[in-house]
């Protein structure tokens, strides 16, 4: 049975602060810091070789309030503000990922969370795949069968069964025991007095967070008395924590097709940074298909081009010489491309024992 589709959901948001909290202390030969920066583009370098994915997308935090904010304002009330080292290389880092040409996806109003949940949800009804790349555990709650989640800075998978260890429940579960415990990262509340371990006895033994409350009455002693005064608390507390799974967002799974990083801004990106290392790391990924790329070494081969160029509107142009001072360069070659990832190329001057022209060139075109 050939397998499904799958498109590669990265959490940007969540692979910034790791990044950021793993690699401390680096910074570019101008001083700029660049630590979530570099193990930022060395995460998804990872995902990119060791994955080779036919579709991804990285996917960021828009912005600081969303709609849980309206429903409670104290939410990620507590939280610090993002380092000032660290928010300087936010716009770098989806410079990085844009380079790649990579999809970067954000919406105001949601969270990263909500627009990874709305379209892995959306292409599990479709018939096809999402591997959302993260280390989030608030994404085990939409984790099925055609959807997983992989923490590539541990190298684990999980699917329904790896949710089922982690929290003793299936994943459509986790809200309710998100619910009763809260999340004092995001400042939710859950019920005073009650962690996760008792959270998850709970649910093991009543099925759901309503039926839970539904039976507070006959749970005792002071866990019982917090679930019949916290009721209310704990269902808002399973709002705040919900993945919102039809976020407006817009888009088309064609945009998120893997097509080759534009090598040429990674590289002024890896030299202005001082990532040398990085510079080699590009080649291992950089490989472009040579179908549509192709060398005009006929006189029939250049008539037929010729045609082509005549029939186009625009196209590009571009010389390969032997010095960018135009007063010194003499013409190597010349590129033609009139369609995305399509070109030709006419060498006009290569001196090379393996370098043979069947046919003789037009005398225009000779060097």
């Amino acid at each position: 049975m050939p397998e499904k589709p799958t498109l590669y959901l990265i959490d940007g948001s969540s692979y910034i602060y790791r990044a950021y909290y793993a690699i401390r202390h680096l910074s570019s030969p101008k001083g700029f810091p660049t630590n979530a920066l570099y193990g930022f583009i060395q995460m998804l370098l990872k995902v990119v070789k060791d994955r080779k994915p036919d579709h991804l997308a990285v996917v960021f935090d828009a912005g600081k309030l969303t709609f849980r904010n309206e429903i409670y304002t104290a939410y990620k009330a507590n939280r610090s503000a993002m380092p000032d080292d660290l928010r300087l290389q936010i716009e770098p880092i989806k410079e990085a990922v844009r380079a790649f040409r990579i999809p970067v996806l954000e919406l105001p109003g949601f969270e990263a969370d909500d627009i990874i949940g709305t379209i892995a949800c959306d292409c599990e009804k479709k018939g096809m795949a999402a591997v959302i790349v993260t280390g989030d555990k608030d994404l085990m709650q939409i984790v099925t069968d055609s959807v997983t989640l992989l923490d590539t800075m541990k190298d684990k998978a999980s699917g329904p069964a790896e949710v089922v260890e982690r929290f003793g429940v299936p994943p459509e579960r986790v809200v309710d025991i998100l619910a009763l415990a809260g999340d004092s990262s995001d400042n939710i509340p859950g019920i005073p007095g009650i962690g996760e371990k008792t959270a998850i006895k709970l649910i093991q033994e009543h099925h759901s967070l309503d039926q839970l409350l539904e039976n507070a009455s006959v749970v005792k002693g002071k866990v019982g008395e917090r679930l019949r005064e916290f009721a209310d608390q704990a269902r808002l507390s399973r709002r705040l924590a919900t993945i919102e799974c039809s976020a407006p967002v817009p888009y088309s799974y064609d945009d998120f097709a893997a097509s080759p990083p534009d090598n040429r801004l990674l590289g002024d990106l890896f030299r202005e940074y001082g990532f040398t290392t990085l510079m080699k790391e590009l080649t291992s990924v950089a490989t472009l298909s040579s179908d549509d790329y192709r060398t005009i070494l006929t006189a029939g081969d250049f008539s037929a081009l010729m045609d082509k160029l005549s029939a186009q509107s625009t196209f590009a142009i571009d010389l390969e010489t032997t010095s960018l001072n135009p007063f010194e360069a003499e013409i190597v070659g010349i590129s033609f491309s009139f369609s995305d990832h399509q070109a030709y190329y006419i060498p006009v001057a290569h001196h090379y024992l393996a370098f043979r022209i069947s046919s003789p060139l037009p005398t225009s075109f000779k060097h």
